[in-house]
């Protein structure tokens, strides 16, 4: 019973905590994936350095479905992800330079440690709500541009 309620409670510090440091909105880009059958933008916000990849989208307890984070990286690399303190499903997008889609992770499975990747070649990586990658039909065939 103790384990339960242990586990419960960290459960609730951990969103609660998620909603106080919910991000308030950093600058917004136009990232554009275009596909065969359609363009999709998504309004993203850039983690460029390392603090602000390292916590990425951490502690949001909600993500709108025409909105990310675009992780850039200086120069092609061998790039993993995981899903620490992360408290909803994403889909991973992982990218080259040109925008070419390298790989593609779906619906990550919240706070788990297990490791996505690695993708090698990687610039971008974009992650979206889970499930946008199928409903929008995302595949390797599409590329991304990001509009500054």
């Amino acid at each position: 019973m103790k384990i339960i309620y242990k586990k419960l409670v960290m459960h609730f510090l951990i969103l609660s905590y998620g909603l106080f440091l919910q991000s308030p909105g950093l600058l917004a880009h136009i990232l554009t994936v275009s596909c065969p059958h359609q363009k999709i933008t998504f309004k993203v916000e850039l983690a460029e350095t390392p603090e602000e990849q390292e916590k990425g989208l951490m502690f949001r307890s909600y993500l709108a479905p025409d909105k990310g984070m675009l992780f850039l990286y200086d120069s092609p690399q061998t790039v993993s992800m995981w899903m620490r303190n992360t408290l909803i499903p994403l889909d991973m997008i992982f990218s080259s330079l040109e925008g070419k889609i390298l790989a593609i992770h779906e619906d990550t499975i919240p706070l788990s440690l297990k490791i996505i990747g690695p993708v090698h070649g990687t610039t971008h990586v974009l992650e979206v709500m889970g499930g946008t990658v199928k409903a929008k039909g995302i595949t390797e065939n599409c590329t991304l541009s990001l509009r500054r």
